[in-house]
């Protein structure tokens, strides 16, 4: 844990900390030996641990592993290992001057740790005299890729103490999975584009939309190129984020492949948005389909607008449990961390002071008796403190997005949390239900049973946990009509609705922007109104400008990393119930 959060000190990101015989990093996870052997004082050796984890992590904080090197790499074959050095050593000076620039006292660490070998410093020397154009702030990974021709046959100087060969046992599975997620992203994004900006009802099976992207002159202050989209002819106005994801997929592969514009056999670009069979919902289910009827705040209007939204109660497709176990080995330093801050709450104590016999002496007490003391009265017995347990009283319901927004790494995150969290509730004994939520228009509005209140955690609820995938669109309202219900009649003193999502209410048919945002509003007054404390996590950049209308200045919270969501949740549950 103590490695964890040095990391965190340099660069503000979690890292995950596996062991391995080797010495690497995989872009997403750092491998260290369990223990590292060096001839030197105790003191000395843990700097150098702490140098070695350092250069690791520069590796993934200045993107040696872009996926365009990643793909350069793959495509090596027989001569991979002779590249794959000539790389490392070039890597390893780019690194240097970004340390040296961003943090000299790291680099003056490091720099003491060197080799006084006069062979090796000349040969360094030469390498770097060869590749000055490593020194300049805007030199990448792919900089140190094209000086590699340069060095083919020159001696390799010998790694410094804290360096250590590239490994990239896993690195062609991790591009796979990055390009396909990176992919999955884009499609769904682009189908949300269609969906809003083209008449849906006349797009059926058999419509070809031909959609052409071209790079524009835009707004450069950035230094990134801006994009647009053209469909059949027509400009769609997009978001910096669409224009943003077309650039990093040109930069990685050099080009937008086509299959990345061509809709699957139903004529869509992601399955998950297309509507659904309810018959497939239902497939194993022991809940009959029953439809909930509820109102919806038309602020244009200043009035309900009665009976409006059609929701069903859906059951989730149970997933592999591989995914739990998968998670629980991923993040099991992690969890030691979280359930220890449960732990602690089971250990907050109220003290009840003045009393006969105790735990302490009430020192206060003390005190007060000493008048009588000095008068010679009867002094009271009343001179102990004891802890006494507080009872817990506690309902939480978890209301979890499941639009299409979240597919790809947004899903996982919000998955490995949910296993997470329930690892760590066990140890309170707190009542706790899950629930997804989705939709399409008003008529089709969808919550998803993933646990519910007097469910135990068990291998169905891992299983849901594992099915939840994203659905459709972000009618936020009605879920938290319908759910807000379920939790008021929970027997509880302490009602909590915790909602993860990645964004603003959004959906068909002018569900979005105020409209959205004020019937969300509305519906969090009202189950305030039932004695329900609403909070939200998001990872949404922008939420600022809409959050504090909905939930008030103190009931959300913005993270700027995913990684740090299970840390975040578990720290807003804490606050929320003690």
């Amino acid at each position: 844990m103590f490695l964890t959060y040095y990391l965190k000190g340099l660069g503000g990101d979690i890292y995950n900390i596996e062991t391995d015989q080797n010495i690497y990093t995989d872009s997403q996870t750092i491998y260290l030996p369990e223990s590292l052997s060096f001839n030197q004082s105790k003191k000395a050796s843990t700097k150098l641990f702490q140098i070695i984890l350092s250069h690791l992590w520069a590796q993934n904080f200045y993107e040696t592993w872009s996926n365009k090197v990643l793909l350069k790499l793959k495509d090596k074959g027989d001569s991979m290992n002779q590249f794959l050095k000539i790389f490392c050593r070039l890597e390893c000076i780019r690194l240097d001057y970004c340390i040296r620039r961003d943090l000299p006292g790291l680099w003056a660490q490091q720099a003491s740790l060197r080799s006084r070998e006069k062979n090796n410093i000349d040969t360094w020397k030469a390498w770097k005299n060869k590749s000055k154009v490593l020194s300049a702030k805007e030199s990448t990974s792919s900089t140190s890729l094209s000086l590699i021709s340069k060095f083919v046959n020159d001696p390799l100087p010998i790694l410094e103490v804290f360096q250590h060969e590239f490994q990239v046992q896993e690195l062609h599975k991790i591009l796979d999975s990055k390009i396909a997620v990176q992919k999955e992203d884009f499609r769904a994004s682009l189908q949300k584009l269609l969906d809003e900006n083209l008449d849906h009802q006349d797009q059926g099976e058999n419509q070809k939309e031909q959609i052409e992207v071209d790079q524009v002159d835009g707004d450069q202050t950035k230094g990134e190129p801006q994009y647009e989209i053209s469909v059949n002819g027509e400009k769609l106005e997009i978001s910096q984020n669409l224009s943003d994801a077309i650039g990093a997929i040109i930069k990685d592969l050099g080009y937008l492949p086509d299959d990345y514009l061509k809709p699957n056999s139903n004529g869509r670009y992601v399955d998950q948005l297309s509507n659904q069979n309810p018959n497939e919902n239902e497939k194993d289910s022991n809940h009959e389909l029953k439809t909930y009827f509820y109102d919806e705040w038309d602020c244009t209007s200043q009035a309900y607008k009665k009976l409006f939204c059609h929701l069903n109660e859906v059951d989730i497709v149970e997933g592999d449990n591989g995914f739990i176990q998968q998670t629980l080995e991923k993040y099991h330093a992690n969890l030691k961390s979280i359930k220890k801050t449960f732990e602690a709450i089971i250990a907050e104590n109220s003290i009840q002071k003045k009393q006969i016999d105790g735990d302490h002496l009430d020192y206060n007490a003390i005190i007060d008796t000493m008048p009588d003391l000095l008068m010679g009265n009867e002094i009271s017995e009343h001179l102990y403190s004891r802890y006494q347990t507080k009872e817990r009283n506690i309902a939480v319901m978890f209301m979890v997005d499941m639009s299409g927004s979240t597919l790809g790494w947004v899903n996982d995150a919000e998955r490995e949390s949910l296993v997470l969290l329930c690892e760590a509730l066990t140890l309170l004994g707190d009542r706790y239900a899950i629930y997804g939520f989705s939709g399409r228009t008003n008529k089709k509005c969808e919550v998803y049973r993933i646990k519910e209140f007097d469910e135990p955690y068990d291998h169905h609820v891992k299983s849901r946990i594992s099915g939840i995938r994203p659905k459709a669109y972000t009618r936020m309202g009605v879920a938290i009509r319908h759910l807000g219900r379920k939790l008021q009649y929970t027997n509880a003193k302490t009602k909590l609705l915790v909602t993860l999502s990645d964004g603003r209410p959004e959906d068909y048919g002018g569900y979005k922007g105020t409209y959205g945002i004020e019937d969300t509003r509305k519906a969090l007054l009202e189950v305030k109104q039932l004695g329900i404390n609403p909070f939200c996590v998001t990872i949404d950049n922008e939420a600022q400008e809409y959050l504090p209308r909905m939930y008030g200045k103190i009931n959300y919270t913005v993270i700027d990393d995913v990684k740090k969501l299970p840390y975040k949740v578990a720290d807003i549950y804490r606050k929320l119930t003690c």
